[in-house]
């Protein structure tokens, strides 16, 4: 399957700004969203796999619970951002490999199992991702995903648009073609494109979580590796610094009630047709 040169920009870009940020990834967003995917490897049959692909491994948070989930099986780490992998290789990663989830430079039907947890979205071809994950699967192998179904957006994020619209601050510079939600967050969309890819989908649902931030591990995070940050990137530093103390006094202002984080997740299994 072809890609165009805008896809692939796109995904470079979102590899580089992952890597610039993986530490404050994986201090203070990988743990927040680990426990909202892991409902998935209760249902995927991974005991007697012998070879598992963490498709959008990020920094190795999956590892520890893929191995007692099947002990038997090599569990290979795949990821397009060189800094993430870093970090996965400290947490005790392996079989590590830098890639796009849209070109997999991996042997056809060569693993028993691919997971990919909240990682479709970010693929600029959802489908083309779904099409690799198929190609390296073998006959009947499994692939189990979790996306979002539903993102209220964290807390104080209305106050950091305001706040950053105030300072003249420019738009987020992600490309909009990372940003695959609504093409995947649908369960009949999400089918539809299983189907399309070579799956049979056995089973989907969805499930609702709930976080409790405090006011500074909140700030943390979005100066950290979020929107924010992104956009404060772009601008002054003496306007940034204007801007994070006005976000600061408001942010602390709010009621605890206001700093929970309540998404809903989409999980599904299928099997790759014979």
């Amino acid at each position: 399957m072809r890609h165009n040169s805008n896809e692939s920009r796109a995904s470079q870009q979102l590899a580089q700004e992952y890597s610039s940020y993986a530490t404050e990834y994986a201090q203070h967003w990988s743990h927040v969203i680990l426990p909202m995917g892991l409902p998935l490897l209760s249902v995927l049959p991974l005991a007697g796999a012998a070879r598992v692909l963490d498709l959008g491994t990020g920094t190795g948070a999956l590892f520890p619970t893929l191995r007692s989930s099947s002990p038997g099986a090599v569990i290979c780490g795949v990821d397009n951002s060189e800094g993430m992998l870093r970090i996965a290789q400290t947490r005790g990663g392996r079989c590590l490999c830098v890639m796009d989830a849209q070109r997999l430079a991996l042997r056809s039907a060569s693993f028993d199992a691919v997971v990919l947890m909240f990682i479709l979205f970010h693929v600029p071809d959802p489908l083309g991702g779904l099409v690799e994950a198929a190609r390296v699967l073998r006959p009947a192998g499994w692939i189990g995903l979790t996306t979002w179904a539903r993102d209220p957006g964290l807390p104080g994020v209305a106050i950091w648009n305001e706040e950053l619209e105030r300072v003249g601050a420019g738009p987020d510079p992600r490309d909009p073609a990372v940003m695959q939600h609504e093409r995947v967050g649908d369960r009949q969309a999400l089918a539809r494109l299983l189907e399309e890819a070579g799956f049979s989908s056995t089973e989907m649902w969805t499930g609702s979580f709930e976080h409790r931030w405090d006011h500074e591990s909140l700030l943390s995070l979005q100066l950290g590796c979020g929107m924010p940050r992104r956009r404060l990137e772009r601008t002054e530093s003496e306007v940034q610094q204007v801007c994070v103390e006005r976000v600061r006094q408001r942010i602390w202002e709010l009621p605890v009630e206001e700093l929970v984080w309540r998404p809903e997740v989409l999980f599904s299994v299928a099997k790759r047709l014979a």
